[in-house]
């Protein structure tokens, strides 16, 4: 949908839309989730997402394994190893905090 300027003129105003943002869960047996290279490892280059796209690293990975990995519990992720991997891969405006709704630890980072 096309909208023009509060002056009435007919160019477009432009958008706020951002890109979908991108959640990562990291398995801890497919990486030593304590090691920064490891995990930047699991995340997706900056440049290859469309600029402004959030992407978020989640605060605890799963040990996987079938049924009973449902019941096994999961593994911390350390603050410092998702925001170091996050730089390395090339994010911007990275931090780190609790989803408010979910309870859920996070950081997160923007592609330029």
């Amino acid at each position: 949908m096309n909208r023009t300027s509060q002056t009435g003129g007919d160019t477009p105003a432009q958008s706020n839309v951002h890109p979908p943002p991108l959640a990562i869960a990291l398995d801890a047996r497919a990486c030593d989730v304590r090691d920064p290279v490891a995990v930047a490892a699991r995340i997706p280059d900056a440049a290859s997402r469309e600029p402004g796209t959030r992407v978020c690293v989640l605060g605890a990975a799963t040990r996987g394994g079938g049924w009973l990995g449902r019941w096994r519990r999961s593994v911390p992720v350390p603050r410092a190893a998702r925001c170091t991997a996050l730089l390395a891969r090339g994010y911007v405006g990275i931090g780190a905090g609790v989803d408010e709704e979910s309870g859920a630890e996070m950081a997160w980072g923007v592609a330029p």
